[in-house]
């Protein structure tokens, strides 16, 4: 995939999950010892783990930026310390982990250029049968009520759904769920595509629904727009589509965000704002383009998605969010710590008392991609 969306770039492949046999072995130590060779001005180590520190072990110390392997453990850069505080107060969280990534850099590329602006290709709707985590998904019921509400909207196009071989089940039953003049415009393409072929598919589509999950993301890279629905563990300012011209749902019970390894204790409660009228009617405004998207199910808020100084973000367009002065002061502090021009935020007092929790005194002494 890697090749597909990014031709200049040189990939090297390790086979590091599942069963390791002597060839993938073999082929592990020829590409590190082939690092030992290369002369890299910078390493990026984008993922704290035994793992990739281990790895990072093959470069000079002084060129990994992120998380860097020192004896007795792995030492973090204050940007990396500050996304793990972040994660304590999910909740708020303001940054969208591609600008979390894209910061370890000190020129990161602008937030526009990331990925194109979403439009409309004329080539119909890509349906995303579920994600990997199954309380992340909507149920079929809800989700054909989407499909034929969305299809109706676009005057009929053409449904392709997409997936893996371990989804076509799902695409059986959701099959048997629509009603049957629908069925001469559905092609079920799960697992039928490779990388090439889902690209193709995923391409030029006028909508993409979708859960939290990496189609998502490439449909954003390919300036398709995209229709996403977050309850569970998935929570769009941390993961949401990266771009101009998207949308979310967004369950807000008040567990949400849960962690998704963690057995739902309350049944998977935020599931209901996803199965009321005023969920159907939320969706029919926003595939209208009506800007003034008055009302959402409960529980639930839309969001509109943004670019700003910082990154990505999300405007709310339906819903309540009590967060929103809280996740602001935030997203200017960390705008402030990256020494980036300032944000705008509703009280002054309220962004003295974020940047005290957030940033230790240490921490404003130097760079935020360099080690203290």
């Amino acid at each position: 995939m890697a090749r597909l969306l990014y031709p200049d770039a040189v990939i090297h492949t390790l086979t590091l999950h599942g069963q390791l046999d002597a060839t993938g072995m073999e082929q592990n130590i020829r590409i590190v010892r082939q690092w030992q060779g290369m002369d890299f001005q910078t390493v990026f180590n984008c993922n704290f783990s035994e793992l990739t520190a281990a790895l990072c072990r093959s470069f000079a110390p002084e060129s990994i930026i992120g998380y860097r392997p020192v004896p007795g453990g792995i030492l973090r850069s204050p940007w990396a310390r500050m996304g793990f505080r972040l994660g304590g107060m999910r909740g708020l969280t303001p940054l969208n982990l591609v600008d979390f990534w894209g910061h370890f850099a000190d020129e990161p590329v602008p937030s526009e250029s990331v990925n194109p602006v979403a439009r409309r290709g004329g080539e119909g709707i890509g349906v995303v049968l579920a994600g990997r985590e199954s309380r992340r998904s909507l149920p079929l019921p809800v989700l054909a009520q989407v499909v034929q509400t969305v299809h109706g909207l676009l005057d009929g196009p053409r449904i392709r759904l997409l997936g893996s071989r371990t989804e076509q089940p799902f695409a059986r039953k959701l099959m048997r769920l629509l009603p049957s003049k629908l069925l001469d415009c559905v092609k079920d393409l799960s697992g039928k595509t490779d990388w090439s072929a889902l690209i193709q598919a995923v391409a030029g589509l006028d909508v993409l629904i979708t859960p939290d999950t990496g189609i998502m993301h490439l449909a954003a890279h390919l300036g398709t727009p995209v229709l996403a629905f977050f309850l569970s563990s998935a929570w769009c300012h941390e993961t949401g589509p990266y771009g101009l011209g998207h949308h979310v749902w967004q369950a807000t019970t008040h567990c949400a965000p849960c962690l998704e390894s963690a057995p739902c204790p309350y049944q998977v409660r935020c599931l209901s704002c996803f199965q009321s009228g005023d969920f159907l009617r939320s969706l029919a405004l926003v595939m209208g383009e009506n800007q003034a998207v008055s009302s959402s199910s409960a529980g639930s808020q839309v969001w509109r998605s943004d670019l700003d100084g910082l990154g990505g973000r999300f405007d709310l367009l339906a819903g309540c969010d009590e967060s929103h002065k809280q996740r602001n002061a935030v997203r200017a502090v960390l705008a402030e710590f990256l020494r980036l021009p300032s944000l705008p935020i509703d009280e002054a007092a309220r962004l003295h008392s974020i940047r005290e929790n957030l940033c230790p005194d240490s921490e404003w002494m130097l760079p935020p991609w360099r080690y203290a």
